[in-house]
């Protein structure tokens, strides 16, 4: 085999944090060759955002590098001079990051920007830089370039800027993309035609691939191999199939049982406990509290990478050359029984006709003419007590706008919503108060939705304040509520910087349940959760379904999830219903050809046969 046109060897990274060096990567050794895809997934913490920026050479100031070499055309970039590392980013190796909005420069065209590169790495300007600018945008299959370019990131979609990043990194012309989630924030149609467009580059221009994600879906149609990051240290790593077939490490099977499936009704299982912060965590196995095979040796000695079978497979496991000892991949547990339809006679909500515009248009000072966009049209649905109405749709499909009309956060233009047998839109200023504490809404982002500033206790407690609950009944309500989401009277004092994501949306459900609500509005409540996480979180909701008797309309474009817990499905597009119906009938036998091209959509941890072909 040819060298590597990457070899990470050995790397430990570690942050400087108070005074206290605190490990992010420990022993990290991998390698990457001309025209590869190798994927990393991981745990949020587990090292996968780290070892790429050691790649490039980006580790932020209190990044501390105890040992190792990232090693590139025999240079080893860690230790490149200035001048090195300007010609290699860019260039050589090029980044494409999760999140374009915050990457890409606001005040720049997009053009300008993909221009910039090419001035600074191939000195091309002028007519010559304007014409591949062209060519790159149509490369990422974006349509009418000349625009494209024209146009600032803002007058983009999600999909659209994810595609110009693509092209910015495609322009210097690299032999090393690395990619770090760059489809956790999509929704599944776009999701799916980024992959297929990431293949066809693949294919196109032969660049070797690191693509980092907690989507193991997602990289199973991508890569060649898969490496299994666990708390810092490399726990699996082997040829794609063999990882995702017959996985060696426990935790990589934990990882395939919390993956929800497409296919059937399941719930998927959630890893128990979180993983370790400990510094001394890597005098043994760092999985061992979490694991359900734990012996006496992993909890006194470090595991080294095994080789469990041929084909240059390797695991850190005791057992690894025992898989009987290890069992099966775990498998997934039985959805509990839907509620007996009979409450659909005296549904808790009601929408009937529902319709709402935005006006747009009317320029400086409200002078010229505005008119009216319908971003949601004539939308009905009946959702009774303890039953889950999922609501699916690209981005732009008028979800979330269907959402903030039924909280009465948007004002509808016409329709009705009856709550428990009263008219919402004719609610005065204070039955709607006593509505917004009878139907909460739970954010996709808990880091933003959450106050920095207050306390966990202040947070969950804040509904209870506003509805007037006296100081104090508030606490014992509140640790009442934060046990039942499984959290301790430990967290009663810390603040959202202090908690995990998982902890984070955990909190963000304490508030929303405080009140007892009857109606809870779960906008994309799992979406940027982790795969173990967000198994954890749906089977947490479904518990707090049977316990209150409340009903959810869970707005998600993830469809494996909706699968998992819904019990009907409401399929939107451009503000419109295409279709309705139980969660069987839609995920078995779509009538609506929209609904089977977002059915069709959903990456499958079966990885691709076209893949054997590149």
């Amino acid at each position: 085999m040819t060298d590597p046109l990457i070899a990470i060897e050995n790397l430990t990274v570690s942050f400087a944090v108070g005074g206290v060096l605190h490990p992010a990567v420990k022993d990290l050794s991998l390698t990457l060759h001309a025209s590869e895809v190798v994927g990393l997934v991981g745990e949020s913490g587990s090292g996968k955002s780290t070892a790429l920026l050691a790649v490039m050479s980006y580790l932020p100031g209190n990044a501390v590098v105890e040992a190792g070499r990232v090693l590139h055309g025999g240079v080893d970039l860690l230790r490149a001079s200035r001048e090195t590392l300007d010609d290699v980013r860019g260039r050589r190796i090029a980044m494409i990051y999760q999140d374009p909005t915050t990457a890409l420069n606001p005040a720049m065209t997009v053009g300008a920007q993909i221009a910039e590169v090419l001035a600074r790495h191939l000195s091309m300007e002028g007519a010559r830089a304007r014409e591949r600018t062209h060519e790159l945008l149509r490369l990422v299959q974006l349509d009418d370039p000349p625009r494209v370019a024209a146009a600032h990131p803002h007058q983009l979609s999600g999909g659209m800027q994810q595609r110009v990043m693509i092209a910015m990194a495609l322009a210097g012309e690299p032999d090393v993309l690395l990619m770090d989630e760059p489809t956790t924030a999509l929704d599944v149609i776009v999701q799916a035609r980024v992959l297929d467009l990431v293949r066809t580059l693949h294919r196109q221009i032969r660049s070797a691939i690191v693509f980092v994600s907690h989507n193991l879906a997602a990289v199973a149609q991508l890569a060649d191999r898969i490496g299994v990051l666990y708390a810092g240290e490399l726990m699996e790593l082997g040829p794609a199939a063999r990882v995702l077939e017959e996985p060696s490490h426990p935790y990589t099977r934990g990882l395939i049982a919390a993956v929800p499936r497409i296919g059937a009704r399941r719930l998927p299982q959630g890893i128990p406990g979180t993983a370790s912060r400990d510094p001394q965590r890597f005098t043994h196995c760092v999985f061992a509290d979490r694991c359900a095979f734990t012996a006496d040796i992993c909890r006194s000695s470090r595991p080294a990478l095994l080789v469990p079978s041929s084909g240059g497979h390797l695991s850190r496991c005791h057992f690894a050359g025992e898989p009987s000892r290890i069992g099966a991949v775990p498998g997934e547990r039985a959805t509990r029984a839907t509620h007996d339809r009979m409450h659909e006679t005296s549904p808790l909500l009601e929408v009937s006709r529902l319709s709402v515009e935005y006006r747009r248009g009317a320029g400086f000072l409200g002078l010229g003419r505005a008119h009216a966009v319908r971003a949601v049209r004539d939308v009905s649905f009946r959702l009774p007590r303890r039953r889950v109405l999922a609501v699916v749709g690209e981005s732009g499909s008028g979800k979330s706008t269907l959402a903030r009309a039924l909280l009465r956060l948007t004002p509808a233009a016409q329709g009705r919503i009856v709550f428990d047998g009263a008219d919402v839109r004719a609610f005065d200023a204070g039955h709607l108060r006593a509505y917004r504490r009878r139907a909460q809404i739970v954010f996709q982002n808990p880091t933003s939705s959450l106050n920095p500033h207050k306390t966990v206790a202040d947070i969950v407690a804040r509904p209870l304040v506003l509805e007037g609950v006296p100081r104090e009944d508030r606490r014992s309500r509140v640790l009442a509520t934060l046990r039942a989401v499984g959290l301790t009277e430990a967290y009663l004092d810390r603040h959202p910087a202090q908690l995990s994501g998982g902890e984070k949306q955990r909190v963000a459900l304490a508030r929303a349940f405080v009140t007892e609500p009857l109606l809870v509005v779960l906008d994309e409540p799992t979406t940027a959760l982790d795969v173990s996480v967000q198994a954890t979180i749906l089977e947490l909701l479904l518990e707090q379904k049977e316990r209150t008797g409340c009903a959810y309309l869970l707005i998600s474009h993830d469809l494996a999830v909706v699968r998992q817990v819904a019990d009907e499905v409401l399929v939107m597009r451009n503000g419109e219903v295409c279709e309705i119906g139980p969660a069987e009938r839609i995920f078995g036998s779509p009538s609506h050809p929209y609904t089977r091209e977002l059915l069709a959509a959903v990456p499958d941890l079966e990885p691709p046969a076209a893949r054997n072909s590149v």
